[in-house]
């Protein structure tokens, strides 16, 4: 039986968890903000999983949710080992055949911020210099240590320091 009304969820700011019975709950954070979370036990574990924050999702979605994960239990389905997996296939297809310079530059818009001005032109500078002309457009599955040799063969005896950086940011 629901214990929740929708006035209860809207007006309640006080810290803590409130059920609303069958695995969900409210949860109230120090700071007041609010997040449903469906509680349940999939082969003798105990589970998490949260169905979003309040008031994007409402009462009637949140138990509309917790519901279907019941019907995915009762299924012998993990509703959120389904969720990590169908995530990890989302990013695994979006990332499929996108190439070496998009997920650099993905990298460096990420990691940049962090850096000084002048380390974040050297990693630019580097990868557009010796790494985006052999290897830029190629999708990232294909690029392999073949063609990472082919990137370093030529500064490798000129410039090993500048080569092994090369080598680095390539990895990472």
């Amino acid at each position: 039986m629901s214990k929740l009304t929708p006035k209860l969820v809207k007006e309640t700011s006080a810290p803590g968890t409130y059920q609303d019975g069958r695995g969900l709950f409210l949860k109230i954070s120090a700071s007041g903000t609010k997040s449903w979370v469906f509680r349940y036990s999939f082969q003798g574990d105990r589970r998490d999983m949260g169905l979003g924050s309040f008031p994007a999702v409402s009462l009637r979605d949140a138990r509309l949710a917790a519901d279907k994960a019941r019907l995915e239990l009762a299924q012998g389905i993990d509703p959120l080992g389904k969720r990590h997996q169908l995530q990890h296939e989302a990013r695994t297809k979006r990332r499929k055949g996108t190439t070496f310079k998009t997920e650099a530059e993905l990298f460096l818009r990420t990691h940049a911020p962090s850096w000084s001005p002048r380390h974040a032109v050297q990693w630019r500078n580097s990868l557009g210099t010796h790494v985006y002309p052999r290897i830029g457009e190629l999708p990232v599955e294909q690029v392999d240590t073949d063609q990472v040799l082919d990137v370093l063969a030529p500064i490798w005896s000129t410039t090993p320091v500048t080569a092994t950086r090369v080598r680095n940011r390539i990895e990472l």
